[in-house]
């Protein structure tokens, strides 16, 4: 599904640069391209209830709830193999800096027990890579607006492949 598919622009308003004509044209191109069937095993965990509420009205609102499954608990998983995707609290808003180390030692000691897993983290903290007790390996600094924060890569090990016949 292409970005912003539920949402509008300001420059849908631009009638003299670009005829509506085009919006919808494009529009329809990219409804016609959405796939709804796609399998997928995404999971979604947080121990904050209010948090799960609002990446369920999220996925809603992107038009994707029905892939995925929310529930209110710590993060774990029987898998084998996945990865986590997190943008956990940066101690900029969310958090108090002073509780920020306890955080990442426990996502730390967390994402040891996914033992074949990968893990990717947007943050602002710079200490993140001491506390999770792993140095990642890769690291990218990008911009939240503003604020400077990393893209930490902790990758684990390729699950084998699956021959897919049908």
């Amino acid at each position: 599904m292409a970005p912003g598919m539920n949402r509008s622009f300001l420059a849908e308003d631009w009638k003299s640069l670009v005829p509506r004509k085009f919006w919808y044209e494009v529009m329809d191109e990219a409804n016609d391209l959405v796939e709804q069937d796609v399998k997928v095993d995404i999971q979604g965990y947080d121990i904050d209830g209010d948090i799960v509420k609002a990446a369920r009205a999220n996925a809603a609102q992107a038009g994707v709830d029905h892939m995925i499954h929310f529930q209110e608990r710590p993060v774990s998983h029987p898998k084998k193999y996945g990865f986590v995707i997190s943008n956990p609290p940066y101690g900029e808003r969310l958090e108090d800096k002073a509780s920020l180390p306890a955080l990442y030692r426990e996502i730390g000691e967390r994402y040891r027990a996914l033992d074949a897993w990968s893990m990717y983290l947007i943050t602002s903290y710079e200490d993140a890579e001491k506390y999770i007790g792993r140095k990642a390996d890769k690291n990218r600094k990008i911009y939240n607006g503003m604020l400077k924060t990393y893209f930490y890569q902790f990758m684990g090990p390729r699950p084998p492949r699956r021959n897919q016949e049908n």
